[in-house]
């Protein structure tokens, strides 16, 4: 048994383990039948950073951590709504390259996690310091597999 499992967390770490749960959904609060997806907002904002070579299914697939399956419908979804467009790739026939359309940028202006950003941007060097260390230790901890 790994050493990660053998821990059984007690309340205060179970506690802001919800917390961080709760806080992430605040993110996306969003209740309007047509809102956007946790991982719609997630590819868009791929989509406007990564460069055009990895604009792709396979690129985006492995920004969000899936397969090209739930990728390929994130892009649909997002072409259906007029937010991205899919054009041939002028260096590989094979490759589809995945760009934002006008209404994508625009969309982006008012991105849920902007809010987030603000709240943060409020934070004294010492508080954000603090997240920072804390936060960058869980991820690291949580991108890596569970050993068995």
């Amino acid at each position: 048994m790994s050493e990660e499992r053998d821990i059984t967390p007690d309340r205060k770490a179970r506690g802001i383990a919800l917390l961080l749960e709760q806080t992430a959904r605040l993110v996306y609060d969003e209740k309007q039948p047509k809102a956007l997806h946790a991982v719609q907002w997630s590819a868009l904002r791929y989509l406007e950073r990564a460069g055009a070579n990895s604009r792709n299914v396979a690129g985006l697939a492995k920004y969000l951590g899936v397969t090209s399956g739930p990728a390929s419908r994130t892009t649909a979804s997002l072409v259906s709504r007029g937010l991205a467009e899919v054009t041939d790739s002028p260096t590989d026939s094979r490759t589809k390259i995945i760009n934002l359309t006008e209404a994508g940028h625009a969309v982006l202006e008012h991105d849920p996690l902007n809010r987030c950003a603000r709240i943060v941007h409020e934070l004294d060097e010492d508080e954000l310091s603090t997240l920072a260390l804390a936060l960058n230790k869980l991820h690291s901890r949580l991108s890596k597999p569970p050993v068995e």
